[in-house]
């Protein structure tokens, strides 16, 4: 994750926020094998999530080597590669289902629902 070092480890300007005490809650994930904080908002509410892991997040702020970072994630294909992965990303983004589901649909389900469950709520 060489290209994403800087966006996983840079610290986050925490502003105020509604509890008025100018601190963000933030929830430790592992992904892949990298521990990272993210914030609890991010994780919890789908607009949040969907606002930030979104088609203009990889058209308009992912640069040229952190989308071949993250292609190299998904399929190959025999031809047309290339092609393919992006029509695979523009599906993505769409919300798509892909077998059993839309995989950052499934993501964000995934953290809300660990986030709850390992607060005592489910």
């Amino acid at each position: 994750m060489d290209s994403l070092d800087h966006m996983l480890t840079d610290p986050l300007e925490l502003g105020p926020c509604g509890d008025g005490h100018g601190t963000r809650i933030m929830e430790d994930c592992l992904l892949g094998g990298t521990r990272v904080s993210l914030p609890e908002d991010l994780l919890e509410d789908p607009e949040i999530f969907f606002d930030v892991v979104s088609l203009s997040t990889w058209q308009e702020v992912l640069s040229d080597s952190q989308h071949e970072h993250l292609q190299q994630f998904l399929p190959q294909f025999p031809e047309d590669s290339a092609e393919q992965q992006n029509e695979l990303i523009l599906a993505l983004f769409s919300g798509e289902n892909f077998r059993f589901g839309n995989p950052l649909h499934i993501a964000q389900k995934l953290f809300r629902d660990t986030e709850l469950a390992e607060s005592g709520f489910v």
